[in-house]
Formats: C-alpha cells, structure tokens, sequence
C-alpha cells in the first residue's frame, strides 16, 4: 500500500511519526492547511498538534485557511493553540474565542486569503499541511478531494508537512485540476471557458526539497450531518424554481440555465432537491463545495458538469461517491479555491450565485457574517466574490429565525457584507422580490411586500412610510429608529412591539 501511495521512492525517507512532524512547529509560528469535510483533512498531524499545545510546548499559533472543517479547529481551539485565524471558521469554540477576542480573527474574503498569501502581503508562512490520497514518481502531491485552497498555501509556504490518507479511496486520483494564475509580472487571464473543461495538472506541482516530511494516517471519518430541509425550506426553494423557469420564459435564460452556485445547508439542500424535481435538465454547478443535494443531482442524471474545490457530504452521500468514483469523475472536477471563487470565472461563465445570508434590510443590504452587528458567525467566505459578479445574484433566508421573534428582514442590517448594488433578488418562503433596475423606494416595498413575515411587515411599512414622510431623500432612513428591531430584541428578546 505504501509504495502504491508515496511512488517517489525517494521521498519515503521522508516519513516520520504524526507527534515527529508536530514537533516542527514551534511558538508563534504560521501554518495553514485546508478541508471542508468530515473527511478530507490531515488530522492525525492535526492532533497530535493539539496534544503539544494541551501540554503547553507550542502556542500562539496563527491559522491560515479559506475553510476548514468544525473538527480540525476544534482540536487546535480547544487546545489553546491559536493566537490569530485568517479566514473563515466554522467551530464553536474558536467562535467563542473570537468574539472574546481570545484569538484575533481578520475574516478575508476566501480569494482574497489564497492571492495574498501567495503575494506575501500577510508575512511569512511557515508551514502548509496538505491531506493528501498519493505522491507521484515525480514527487508531485495529488490532494483529497476536498483541496478547498491548499495549492496557494504550498506555493506560498516555506515548507510542506504531506499526510497520506489511508482512508480515501486511492480512485479519486484524477478528479483534482490544478491551476494557478501566475502573479509575476502580470495577472494572465485564467483559460476556463466551460464548467467541464480541464485547463490543469492531476496534481500540485512541488520540489522535493520543500516537502520537509511525510505522515501516514489510516483514520476512517465520519461525513457530515444529513441536512433536513423543512417545510419552509421547500416553500423558498418553490419560489426560485417558478423565478428561474419565468427567466427562461422570458428568453433571460437558456433553457438548462447558467452553471449554479449554492451554499450549503437545509435551504440549500431543498434547491437542490427542487432542482432535481423540476424540469430543468443538464444542469450545471460551479459551486465551492459539493454537497448530498449535488451527489443527488449527478446520481439522478441531471447534472451535466460540476465544479467545485471540495466535497462537505454525509455517510450517505460519500457512500454513494465511492460505489463508483469513475462515473461521478465523469462529472465533477475538483479545482482550486483559486478558480472557483474568483470573479473572472463568475464573470465569463455567468454563475446565478444562489446564497445565505443572517439578515437583509428593506433597501437589499444584506449581512451574511455578524449577528447583532457586532458577533462574528462563520464569515464571509466566497459569497462577495459571487454577489459582485454573477449573471444573477440571489440570496435566500427564512423570513424569520429564533422561534419567530427575530425577523430576518428589518429597516438597517446590523452589519453590512453586500451592499444593495450587488443583489438581484431576494426570496424567502413567504415570496420573492426581483430588485433589478428598482429605486431604494420601490425596492422597500417590493422587499416588504413580497419577502418579510405578516408578523413583522406592518412595523417595517411603518417605518417606511415614517421615514419617507419626515425625513425623505433617496434612501429614507430615520437614524434614531434604523435599529429599532435590534433595540427591541436586546431588551425584550423578540423583535416584535409587545
């Protein structure tokens, strides 16, 4: 098995113990390394990593990573071993830690991570640790199908820590396509015309030099939670459906759409299986990360081509992954981060960008990272990238959230990520409010109308109608009023006038 996996018979001299290669890393040191699933990360460095830290000889460490799954910086959070993340986050604890302010978090826009740490601009980095299915003859590293940025942080890393995963099916050797914009002297375009064309290598490209040594794990995982979508979930997913099959009507869109980008989670899902219910056929999906309702998709036969930088699926969906890899290669090509969120390919491909958001106001303001203004949830990750760039820019939410008593539609978002500019179109499951080409005035009361909850929308065209009566101008905004919402669900713990 092991010369099957590391076939440079020279880097074998390279392998080392999880606890050797953590030894490496010493205080105040900067690593990064990458995974968006259950699956598909190097955890036995990982955790023996955590286990130096518990003990107290490694700290005040700095995380680079675009995504990583909840596990991996569980591990590394509860070990007390952070001092700064960049990136999004996805744990609990490290939430916890940020929002204390613990550990100093800069939540860069996932692209903009991987350009800037390979440019230099946030200093030095000294180790990047890749979870990887095999290594070529020539030394080269074919990562796990869930790579998300890793090939920016080994181009921009001093050194590279390789795990070899046991657990993943050696068939996935393939799926990858490696390709980096070169930064010097000048940017170059990126040669992606189509979702299914390969404009790369089946590996990342690295001298054996930098590769400093070689851990072997055989750990097998656990995938990600099923996500259940609701009943509500399916009423905002039946609202996008009827939208885009009217965009087709209405010759805006060709009759098997523009490639899709969409998050992940129930709502998510619940497009996904709408998707699969509908009429629409060969579709395609240009997605950061691929989830059960895209496995679903392929496996139904009605996705024709899919682009993504990783996998995030449950048991249920890796298992179907695995019963045959070589057909759902056939489909889907896993790409850098790079590549995929990036606005040149958004651009050129024209991606209807379909994402989440923790609230939006009545002029399409939307929040996507902070609750209350001012509690960092996740981050921003790539949805910038899509909002700003996309053929159609979506975002999709439930009009309420915390048993009703918070509504996600209110006069001034705490905290702004996408300003109005970049959102076509708003739905949740009460109704849908097309914005394009609408004033601030007619987008309100298409907002309010068609997207906010009866139990809140008489208090926003209350404030609306106030706002353009006494104060007036292009957006009408009453200052002292504007987070009336939030003031009211601090003090009493529901949005509504009780």
């Amino acid at each position: 098995m092991l010369t099957e996996r590391i076939r440079n018979k020279a880097l074998l001299e390279k392998i080392v113990t999880a606890e050797a290669a953590a030894a490496l890393v010493t205080d105040g040191m900067t690593i990064g390394t990458s995974g968006d699933a259950k699956r598909g990360f190097p955890s036995a460095f990982i955790d023996a990593l955590a286990q130096r830290a518990k003990r107290g000889e490694v700290k005040n460490l700095t995380l680079f990573s675009s995504s990583l799954p909840d596990e991996l910086e569980g591990m590394l959070a509860e070990a007390g071993a952070l001092k700064r993340r960049l990136g999004s986050h996805a744990n609990a604890t490290l939430r916890k830690q940020i929002n204390s302010g613990k550990v100093l978090c800069n939540d860069i826009r996932a692209e903009m991570l991987c350009f800037m740490a390979r440019s230099k601009m946030l200093g030095k980095l000294d180790f990047a640790i890749v979870d990887a299915v095999a290594i070529t003859e020539e030394g080269f590293i074919v990562p796990s199908h869930t790579p998300i940025d890793i090939g920016s942080l080994m181009e921009a890393a001093d050194k590279v820590i390789v795990e070899i995963d046991g657990s993943l099916p050696p068939e996935i050797e393939g799926i990858y396509d490696h390709y980096l914009p070169a930064l010097q002297p000048y940017i170059k375009e990126i040669p992606l015309y189509n979702v299914d064309q390969r404009i790369g290598t089946p590996y990342i490209p690295i001298s054996r030099d930098k590769i400093c040594c070689i851990v072997i794990s055989n750990c097998e995982k656990k995938g990600a939670r099923p996500t259940a979508s609701d009943e509500r979930s399916n009423a905002l997913a039946g609202h996008l459906v009827e939208f885009l099959k009217k965009e087709v009507k209405e010759g805006r869109l060709p009759r098997n759409l523009y490639p899709i980008e969409v998050g992940l989670g129930g709502i998510a899902d619940a497009i996904m299986k709408n998707m699969a219910n509908s009429d629409f056929d060969n579709l395609e999906i240009f997605s950061a990360v691929v989830s059960d309702g895209v496995i679903d998709l392929i496996d139904a036969g009605k996705c024709r081509a899919a682009s993504s930088c990783g996998m995030l699926v449950s048991d249920v969906g890796w298992a179907k992954f695995c019963s045959d890899v070589d057909r759902f290669k056939r489909t889907l090509i896993v790409r850098p981060l790079e590549i995929i969120d990036h606005p040149e390919t958004c651009r050129r491909l024209r991606i209807i960008g379909i994402n989440g958001a923790i609230e939006a106001d009545i002029y399409g303001h939307v929040n996507s990272s902070h609750i209350g203004g001012v509690t960092l949830v996740n981050g921003i990750g790539g949805s910038s990238v899509f909002a700003g760039n996309a053929y159609l820019s979506i975002f999709t939410f439930l009009s309420t959230s915390n048993m009703g008593n918070v509504s996600t539609i209110v006069p001034m978002v705490s905290h702004v990520d996408i300003t109005e500019h970049f959102v076509d179109v708003i739905i949740t499951e009460i109704g849908l409010a097309d914005l394009r080409g609408l004033s601030p005035v007619e987008r309100a009361e298409a907002i309010i109308e068609n997207c906010s909850h009866p139990d809140y929308r008489p208090l926003l065209r209350e404030y609306f109608e106030k706002a353009r009566k006494e104060v007036g101008g292009h957006e009408p905004h009453i200052l002292e009023e504007a987070f009336s919402f939030h003031q009211r669900l601090k003090k009493q713990k529901t949005m509504k006038v009780i």
